[in-house]
């Protein structure tokens, strides 16, 4: 996968993150019960978009894991955990988030594989 991937990804999260920004708007689309992001719930997902941008993983996986304890009904936290495990080399993690995000949301993309992240075991490399 080639970095405009990844950065393709890390846009399309950023653009979810903004979905509870416009007074819940862009979040009413996803569905009837879907509503804005709660504050506590956004702060954990802008301290994770942070953390991704710069490359820490770890923290950046923390912080979605934290917004989906917050707000399991927010797509944008399944997300974020979906990217950040991902790029951790962490498969099945992604695998589970990305099936929760798009039991949220069934028109959610399947997860684009962060270049960094290490082959999952008896992959063809």
């Amino acid at each position: 996968m080639s970095g405009r991937s990844a950065a393709a990804g890390a846009l399309l999260l950023l653009a979810l993150a903004a979905c509870g920004r416009d007074g819940g708007a862009g979040a009413r689309r996803a569905g009837p019960r879907a509503a804005a992001i709660p504050p506590e719930v956004q702060a954990q997902v802008d301290s994770g978009n942070a953390a991704y941008r710069g490359r820490d993983f770890r923290a950046s996986l923390r912080h979605f894991r934290e917004a989906a304890r917050l707000g399991p009904g927010q797509a944008v936290a399944w997300y974020g955990v979906q990217m950040a495990a991902d790029a951790l080399g962490d498969r099945a993690a992604a695998d589970s988030a990305g099936a929760r995000l798009r039991a949220l949301v069934p028109s959610a993309p399947p997860a684009v594989h962060h270049p960094a992240a290490p082959a999952p075991p008896g992959a063809a490399t």
